[in-house]
Parts: structure tokens; sequence; C-alpha cells
């Protein structure tokens, strides 16, 4: 297999992407273990114990993704305001589109 990463900026993007998609994953446990707390947990002292602590370290996993997600912005020389920006411009676009698809339907 010939070689792939010559440059440091293609380090940094590897990098900084397998880190990302690592804390994406733990985010999807954290919110894996929320969704099913209900079922698990019956005492309700326990559940809010447990609901705020995973709570906790869903927002813990949230600002590593914003984090991993800041720096390949650096990398690659993009703003990284602009590409929030940019992300609730095309959330709105896509609720546009899906309400014409599905009148019925509610946006989540």
């Amino acid at each position: 297999m010939p070689k792939l990463i010559f440059t440091e900026i293609h380090e940094g993007l590897m990098l900084h992407y397998m880190m990302l998609t690592r804390q994406i994953t733990g985010l999807c446990d954290c919110l894996l273990h929320i969704i099913r707390l209900h079922t698990r947990v019956k005492d309700q002292a326990e559940f809010t114990k447990l609901f705020n602590g995973y709570r906790a370290y869903t927002q813990s996993e949230l600002a590593d993704v914003i984090c991993q997600t800041k720096k390949l912005c650096q990398i690659l020389k993009i703003s990284f305001e602009e590409t929030i920006v940019l992300g609730d411009e095309r959330d709105k676009e896509k609720r546009a589109e899906f309400k014409k698809r599905y009148p019925d339907d509610s946006w989540i």
C-alpha cells in the first residue's frame, strides 16, 4: 500500500479526524445511557443522580467534538465561526425541504 501521509497537514487532518470520531462514539454512548435510563432505574433519586451524571458527560463529549472540529477548521484555514453560521443555514434549508416533502410530519 502506498504511503498516504506525507505532510504535517495530512497528519493533523487524520489525527484530529480520528479524535473527532472517537468523541462522537463517546457521545453515542452517553446518549444511549440517557435513553435507556428510564428502563433501568426506578428510584427517582437514583435516576436524577445518574441522569445528571450522563448529562455532564454528554457535555464534555460535545465540548471535545467542538474542539476537534475547530482544530480541523484551523488546519484547513476555514473560519470556525463561518462554519457554525453555515451549519445553522443548512439546518434551516433541510427543515424547509423536509416540511415540503412531509408537511404532516414534525421536524426534530
